[in-house]
């Protein structure tokens, strides 16, 4: 082992003075004396630690015997017997004998559901329900939309309008893939239409004339009533419905106002519907 060489130096200080202090002399760290806790053996048993008396950290106050300390007040339950409560005599109880009914029907709308019973509560008694099955039927119809004035009709607010001697022509084409004269039945022509709103005149002095292909189909008064409400948009439209008995590709409906009013009376038209019925 080589041995331990150093190079003591001396650190001149000065003080606030400007003077010189005294030098401390350098030792050699293997010169120097190994403090109390370096001669601590390397393994340390608890037997080996010097006793250490911890001081006291709470104050005399607080150090109070265990049997001066005061008892507990711990609240006395009564047991369950004791907390039983009187019992009151139960009061009978009603059971209405009457029929449920529906909160929202009154004795006024009965007759809606033949009885005051709510409609989701069938009866013991009620008759089983009559309910066919029938195979249902195929009818093609053409419709047409009648909008020449701009008012009047429902729910379109458009009419077609013919006042006293006035004459109509309106065309229904059926399509060539439809009209196929062996496969074709019966047909028919509706009208829908109402009277003015004016009411100064009675229905029965209005009529007109209907040709469908060149036959007269309806001559005399028609089903309608005057419209309401007066200058709006009709509620009370009517339904005019005729047979044709020629059936063609082409079919031309002519409609002449021959009524027994003014010059300002009409009928309107709000729409056209050709139905066709298969064979």
């Amino acid at each position: 082992m080589l041995p331990y060489y150093s190079f003591p130096f001396f650190p001149i200080d000065r003080n606030a003075t400007g003077m010189q202090q005294q030098p401390q002399q350098f030792v050699s760290p293997a010169m120097q004396q190994p403090t109390p806790m370096e001669q601590i053996p390397q393994y340390v048993t608890p037997e080996d630690l010097p006793m250490v008396q911890t001081p006291d950290i709470f104050p005399p106050a607080f150090n109070i015997p265990n049997s001066q300390l005061p008892a507990a007040q711990i609240p006395q339950v009564q047991p369950a017997a004791a907390q039983v409560q009187p019992v009151m005599p139960q009061e009978q109880i009603n059971v209405p004998t009457q029929p449920f009914q529906c909160p929202f029907m009154s004795s006024n709308n009965a007759g809606t559901y033949g009885n005051t019973y709510s409609p989701l509560i069938s009866r013991p008694d009620d008759p089983p329900p009559i309910l066919s099955n029938n195979p249902p039927s195929t009818v093609i119809a053409l419709f047409k939309e009648l909008t020449a004035y701009p008012n009047y009709g429902n729910p379109s607010g458009n009419a077609d309008i013919l006042y006293t001697g006035n004459r109509g022509v309106w065309t229904f084409e059926i399509p060539a893939f439809l009209f196929v004269p062996g496969n074709l039945g019966g047909s028919q022509i509706v009208i829908r239409g109402v009277l003015d709103d004016m009411g100064d005149l009675p229905a029965n002095r209005y009529s007109a004339r209907i040709t469908i292909n060149g036959n007269v189909v309806h001559t005399g008064r028609v089903p309608f009533v005057h419209g309401r409400p007066a200058g709006g948009r009709f509620n009370n439209w009517r339904d005019l419905t005729l047979n044709i008995p020629n059936l063609r590709r082409n079919n031309r409906i002519v409609i002449e106002n021959t009524s027994n009013a003014g010059a300002n009376n009409w009928i309107a038209f709000d729409w056209m519907e050709l139905r066709i019925r298969p064979r």
